[in-house]
């Protein structure tokens, strides 16, 4: 049976250096502690320790033993936290992420739906670079973003599993009102200011919408309540969903004639890593988020 008392005192040695020192530290007698050690090397059958006038010097193979022992060590830790917080707190959080588009069209009914199960979200609204980011190192349990239609090679290249969806494509959205509503001349978008999510750095636009930014610094933010207030009040041009003013219609912005961005096909994608174990509460937010995201798709072909 694994013993982590026993395993602290071999890890306490390797770093004090010798068995006074580690004594004196844990504390402990260092009869006490040598018997502890003892009992370890007798359980697995390996010598961790050359003592002599050097001091404690681990084996070769103490070595070895050692940095297991601290890795052990570190992960009983991990979970003694995650466990006193789940005794504080219950059911742990769900991480996710969104592109800023996603956001806009579907974190607003998802929060609505989730039940008493999910006892919190975190929610990052992030590029789909920094989303990746944050899916690889563990920070997010999953994300939903944005992705090429004809990317085969994108689950692979990031050893994420992907949940394709399609709907995910972009247009030119503006104001009833807007100049570009009357006009089927693409060419003129040129003129007006254009706002998008952050989004647009993972993007060729100029090559997508040649010229688009010649006038002034096109505005990035994470925000499409904010960039639909502005473009309802101003003549920015947003580049956004085909779906925005479908699924949210309160934010009164229309497609403009002929400023659907057909050189980037996209689908919707719900991506989780591939070799890692999504959390219970976590599968059930994301099979909640794709019923959403499905849902335009159904409402065009029922």
């Amino acid at each position: 049976m694994l013993d982590l008392i026993r395993l602290a005192h071999v890890v306490t040695i390797a770093r004090e250096g010798n068995y006074n020192a580690a004594a004196a530290s844990i504390p402990l007698s260092q009869s006490t502690l040598t018997r502890s050690v003892q009992a370890v090397e007798s359980q697995y059958g390996i010598q961790i320790f050359e003592r002599g006038r050097f001091g404690a010097r681990w084996t070769e193979e103490g070595a070895d033993f050692v940095e297991m022992a601290e890795h052990v060590l570190r992960r009983s830790e991990a979970d003694s936290d995650a466990l006193a917080a789940f005794g504080r707190h219950g059911p742990r959080t769900v991480r996710f992420g969104m592109g800023s588009i996603a956001a806009a069209l579907f974190l607003p009914r998802l929060l609505r739906q989730l039940d008493a199960s999910v006892s919190g979200v975190r929610v990052v609204v992030e590029s789909n670079d920094g989303l990746r980011a944050l899916l690889r190192s563990g920070q997010i349990d999953f994300f939903l973003g944005g992705i090429p239609r004809e990317s085969n090679g994108f689950a692979a290249a990031h050893h994420f599993l992907v949940s394709r969806v399609p709907g995910g494509d972009l247009c030119a959205l503006v104001r009833p009102e807007h100049p570009l509503v009357h006009s089927r001349d693409r060419s003129a978008l040129p003129a007006f200011p254009v706002a998008a999510g952050a989004f647009i750095r993972d993007l060729d636009i100029d090559r997508i919408l040649p010229g688009i930014r010649t006038r002034g610094p096109a505005l990035e933010m994470d925000n499409y309540d904010f960039l639909a207030r502005l473009a309802g009040e101003t003549d920015y041009v947003v580049i956004g969903s085909a779906f925005l003013p479908v699924i949210r219609p309160e934010f009164g912005l229309v497609r403009v004639p002929g400023s659907d961005i057909r050189e980037l096909p996209l689908d919707w994608g719900l991506v989780r890593a591939a070799q890692r174990r999504s959390p219970e509460g976590a599968l059930r937010v994301a099979q909640s988020l794709l019923a959403l995201v499905n849902e335009p798709l159904l409402a065009q072909h029922p």
